[in-house]
């Protein structure tokens, strides 16, 4: 053990007195409640134990990669600014998440970790780090500091690990339904948005882009003779044109457009801040992409070219559809004069 470090087993939790009652503030329990996005639940959670705890600072981290953690929430001093990187090898909140068990640093000036070191050279005395646990993982710390050393009590520990672990169950919460809402807005084969998303990311392009009257620019794909690929080479194959189709138009798809698979052989692409030749020549560059990206499959090598119709926002588009509608009617213009072209409406 570490000089003047108090370590907690994980059966701890079980010397609480059973008949004393932990309250929290209302108004804590209210700001959580209205927490919208996983950010506003950490940072109302190191807002709140650094007032519970009268800290001079109060943290979370959580798992960046194998050898780091990353601070998401700081509230107090701010010794160790948000969105740092600490060390998991020679911290004490690196060894709190390693070992899943929650420990006090009661004097900060006589460790030896890089985090305590740092924490007591802007005039903190005493540090409490909490392990978040998920199941059988630690996923992050919460963590809070004081002038004094030898500040923390038994009781605070109860309390910063119940906090901790409430927390953990909230992120898993939070991620879960994170993953649902991008499972619902994404295509389960090509990874690109599908068409639920796309036409609720078009109806929010179409209002700013008229309240600030920013050029906006929809076009619609259709990889030519799909049906035959497929009839030839089965729709395994076709499955697997698609995912590689995707995947090297979105090498080339800015990261402020949208990208889209609407149906079938079917891409959309929402292009904001471009005049329209700005357009024709991202849309081609599309198309020219397509064209010159041999597939390779089972031994095959699989060539197969796009035709685009797009179409421009205009002072009298009040709605989506319309621009839609122009953007497909140029599409069937494209395939009308040959396929493997770009067309727009009106030209």
């Amino acid at each position: 053990m570490h000089h003047d470090e108090r370590v907690f087993d994980p059966d701890f939790l079980s010397h609480a007195d059973p008949g004393k009652k932990i309250t929290l503030p209302i108004a804590f329990i209210q700001d959580l409640t209205k927490a919208v996005s996983l950010q506003d639940v950490l940072n109302v959670m190191a807002n709140w134990i650094f007032h519970i705890f009268s800290a001079e600072r109060a943290s979370i981290t959580i798992k960046e990669n194998e050898i780091s953690l990353r601070l998401y929430a700081v509230m107090g001093n701010n010794a160790i600014p948000m969105e740092s990187l600490v060390p998991i090898q020679g911290t004490m909140v690196g060894r709190v998440f390693s070992t899943g068990l929650l420990r006090i640093c009661d004097d900060l000036g006589g460790s030896d970790d890089l985090d305590c070191q740092i924490l007591s050279q802007h005039g903190m005395g005493s540090c409490m780090d909490a392990p978040m646990i998920q199941g059988k993982a630690c996923i992050g710390t919460l963590n809070v500091a004081h002038h004094r050393p030898s500040y923390y009590s038994l009781e605070h520990a109860i309390i910063l690990q119940c906090l901790a672990n409430w927390l953990a169950l909230n992120i898993q919460l939070h991620l879960k339904v994170t993953e649902m809402e991008l499972q619902a807005s994404t295509d389960y084969l090509t990874e690109t948005a599908n068409r639920r998303a796309f036409m609720n990311e078009g109806e929010r392009r179409l209002i700013l882009s008229r309240l600030a009257e920013i050029p906006l620019a929809i076009g619609i794909l259709d990889l030519d003779h799909f049906k035959n690929l497929n009839d030839k080479y089965g729709h395994d194959a076709g499955d697997y044109v698609l995912k590689e189709v995707a995947s090297v138009i979105k090498t080339i798809i800015r990261k402020e457009d949208i990208f889209a698979r609407i149906g079938g052989e079917e891409f959309a692409i929402i292009i904001s801040g471009s005049q329209p030749d700005t357009c024709q020549l991202i849309f081609n560059d599309i198309r020219t992409l397509i064209e010159t990206h041999p597939i390779t499959y089972e031994g095959n090598i699989i060539r197969l070219t796009g035709s685009i119709g797009f179409s421009h926002l205009s002072a009298q588009d009040t709605e989506l559809s319309a621009i839609l509608k122009r953007a497909d009617g140029a599409l069937y213009a494209a395939k009308r004069n040959g396929r493997n072209r770009v067309e727009c409406y009106p030209g």
